[in-house]
């Protein structure tokens, strides 16, 4: 037994190794109290200073870098000589706008140092609802990539408001992770990965260095704390994590008190290293799998489910049961069954009205007067992702 589960391990590890040693393009995110306490120490202890230098040192290879950023909110926080985050909307807008510029001033001035130039880009969670938006800060991105600059990318807090918002930055760099191709999403916490039980009160904790998928049993060994600065714990750190390999890219999650960019992508044993999921190759079928914010439902029989599912085919009106929800075309809506279970998600040709005058139908017998649109699907398989046994039950 002893000897297989070495065997095993020994097997992940080359697997590991091969994958970031490919890694061109990565995604490292750091959290504000990561981002602070380097901050606050002046980069006397040269931590910050050691990251940078990798990251330009790997940039002369070929590689591409980009950094998702906490930290607005709370180096206003700082700033002001303010302890705990406050709750007020406004108040978090007005940190935020005061803190921003000093972050980003703190990244120029670091990777200038180095003879880098960086690129704020502020988002808000609409461009992942519009596809045009999205495709617009994709192109930005890359195209900084192009001038060999190191792209900074945040949250706008100052102005988003709850129905804009990701969450929290660890959602957001997952989407980056899509948004770009990565083939890395590098997560820096304050643990060294993710742990059999809390390292903080347990001392038989231990480092799990290799997750072959994120479940609910993962999420189980958690116990998070909050604080008055960050919004994301570990719990975050793993949705983001799962969603991040279910688009594509490996992930790690590692300490970011202590940074070691070299180590990791010479692939040592460093923190947790998540497996990357080769599901959704389709860019356009990845956007729709990172949109987790449907305009409506439709709700079908179960010949059209087992097409959907079991036979990998397009949405027809006749699976059709009914529509809930007001939709327009192009809008991604969630496919439903008899049980009210989400099976899948898709962006619709037709309205939830036009919807409702051809669905139970069969194509042939469709009069296409009624509707101001005509396909033959209502959801055509390229514009669909099917969810797995997982995300049917959790959501996706």
């Amino acid at each position: 037994m002893a000897e297989e589960r070495d065997m095993r391990a020994a097997r992940q590890a080359e697997e590991r190794k091969a994958s970031v040693r490919n890694a061109r393009r990565i995604v490292l995110k750091l959290g504000t109290k990561v981002l602070l306490s380097h901050y606050l120490s002046g980069g006397k202890d040269g931590k910050i200073l050691r990251l940078i230098d990798d990251i330009a040192d790997y940039m002369k290879k070929g590689y591409e870098f980009a950094i998702i950023t906490s930290g607005a909110v709370g180096f206003g926080m700082n700033l002001l000589g303010i302890p705990l985050r406050p709750t007020d909307l406004k108040k978090k807008q007005a940190l935020a706008s005061i803190g921003q510029g000093l972050l980003m001033q703190k990244w120029n001035a670091l990777f200038a140092s180095r003879g880098l130039n960086t690129g704020q880009i502020l988002v808000t969670y609409d461009i992942i609802e519009n596809r045009k938006r999205f495709l617009h800060t994709r192109d930005c991105l890359l195209a900084l990539f192009r001038y060999g600059a190191v792209p900074i990318i945040n949250e706008n807090d100052s102005v988003s408001v709850d129905e804009l918002k990701f969450g929290d930055n660890d959602t957001l760099s997952a989407l980056v992770s899509s948004l770009i191709d990565a083939d890395l999403l590098i997560l820096f916490t304050d643990t060294d990965g993710l742990f059999t039980k809390n390292p903080h009160s347990s001392a038989d904790a231990r480092r799990i260095a290799f997750l072959e998928k994120i479940d609910e049993s993962i999420f189980s060994l958690i116990e998070d704390k909050q604080n008055g600065l960050s919004l994301g714990g570990m719990t975050s750190k793993l949705q983001a994590a799962r969603r991040s390999a279910q688009g594509g890219a490996a992930v790690i999650i590692c300490n970011g008190f202590t940074p070691d960019l070299k180590g990791i992508l010479e692939g040592e044993d460093i923190g947790t290293y998540i497996r990357p999921d080769r599901r959704f190759q389709s860019k356009r079928k990845r956007w729709i799998f990172f949109n987790s914010r449907i305009r409506g439902k439709i709700f079908v029989d179960a010949g059209a489910e087992t097409a959907l599912v079991q036979k990998e085919k397009s949405l027809l009106p006749g699976g059709v049961v009914r529509t809930e929800g007001l939709f327009q075309e192009g809008a991604i809506v969630g496919v439903y069954n008899a049980a009210n279970r989400m099976i899948g998600k898709g962006i619709t040709y037709y309205s939830s009205a036009d919807i409702e005058k051809i669905r139970g139908k069969r194509t042939a017998s469709i009069n296409k007067a009624e509707v101001r649109r005509y396909y033959d699907e209502i959801i055509h398989r390229d514009n669909m992702i099917i969810l797995n046994e997982e995300e049917r039950n959790h959501g996706a």
